[in-house]
């Protein structure tokens, strides 16, 4: 393979995006421990090999149908895909996110296999939105509901199904189980759907002159950037619930030094939305979060070992 394929191939893959999904695992793996101070090691393993070769199916297969829609209306933009810039075979993409998609299904097969069916039924759900995310003409993420769909599957969804495939069959799957660990993936969900909800703010002419309908198009830009600082607030209320219940320890409380971080950037994007300058301020707010989350709650995990 050249060199020019290998940088293709890498920016299909987009590895920065892994972080995203990471991270919602690491929590998962902390909250477990937290609270039950368990793991299975097998089901584990699995679930992290599944929820990473998903993340770059989804974004081999979101370049290639953006590819094959950019071509087939003839506007040149597929020549800045890399598909088109490195010029990759089509066919050999179309491949690999298959084969990315098959090894993250069996991964997940064999987690439905030793649980039972509640992870069959959050697996075929979120497996759906991988798949329907982008893929063909009438995509989830050219609709009003992509960011919905992005907080439960990459929000809820990992951090839910990490938990239970560790502490199955000594914890029913109730509503006394779920109820705290939606409160304590806030940080997730929020950051998922503002991600998108970002992008789709930053997209707002192109998608418009390129018939895609996000919530944004219903809403208006000033609707989208209420709608992103409402979201904050509920990731901060859910979070510090879950504190005040005893599900996550005080020091996961860091990511209240965020907030002069998050007001800075959004006083930004309020004023300017667009992917060059704007959306990399979105990025950074969920990089912040997700690091201040994760370390807070390392810390409270190693003070409540003693």
């Amino acid at each position: 393979m050249s060199q020019s394929a290998k940088q293709g191939y890498y920016e299909l893959v987009e590895p920065r995006t892994l972080f995203n999904s990471i991270i919602p695992v690491l929590l998962g793996i902390m909250y477990t421990w937290y609270n039950y101070r368990t793991f299975r090691i097998a089901p584990l393993i699995e679930m992290v090999i599944a929820t990473i070769v998903l993340q770059i199916f989804m974004n081999v297969n979101d370049g290639y149908w953006d590819y094959k829609r950019e071509k087939a209306a003839k506007t040149g933009d597929h020549k800045k895909n890399p598909i088109g810039m490195y010029d990759l075979s089509p066919s050999h993409v179309k491949w690999l996110a298959i084969v990315l998609f098959a090894i993250s299904a069996i991964c997940a097969f064999l987690i439905g296999y030793q649980t039972n069916y509640w992870i069959w039924i959050i697996g075929i759900i979120c497996y759906a939105i991988a798949i329907g995310y982008s893929t063909g003409d009438h995509t989830i993420s050219s609709g009003p509901f992509g960011e919905l769909a992005a907080e439960f599957a990459m929000g809820l969804g990992i951090m839910l199904v990490m938990v239970y495939i560790n502490v199955y069959p000594n914890v029913p799957f109730t509503w006394s189980f779920v109820g705290p660990i939606i409160l304590a993936a806030g940080i997730p969900e929020i950051c998922n759907y503002t991600l998108l909800l970002g992008n789709n703010l930053c997209d707002y002419k192109a998608d418009i002159a390129n018939g895609r309908h996000t919530l944004v198009f219903y809403i208006g830009i000033k609707g989208g950037l209420y709608l992103f600082i409402f979201n904050y607030v509920l990731g901060y209320a859910l979070t510090i619930w879950a504190v005040l219940i005893r599900v996550m320890p005080w020091s996961v409380l860091l990511i209240l030094f965020c907030i002069p971080l998050l007001v800075k950037n959004m006083r930004f994007l309020w004023k300017i939305q667009n992917k060059r300058t704007s959306f990399p301020k979105v990025v950074q707010n969920t990089q912040a979060l997700f690091i201040a989350e994760s370390v807070g709650f390392l810390i409270g995990i190693i003070f409540n070992l003693h």
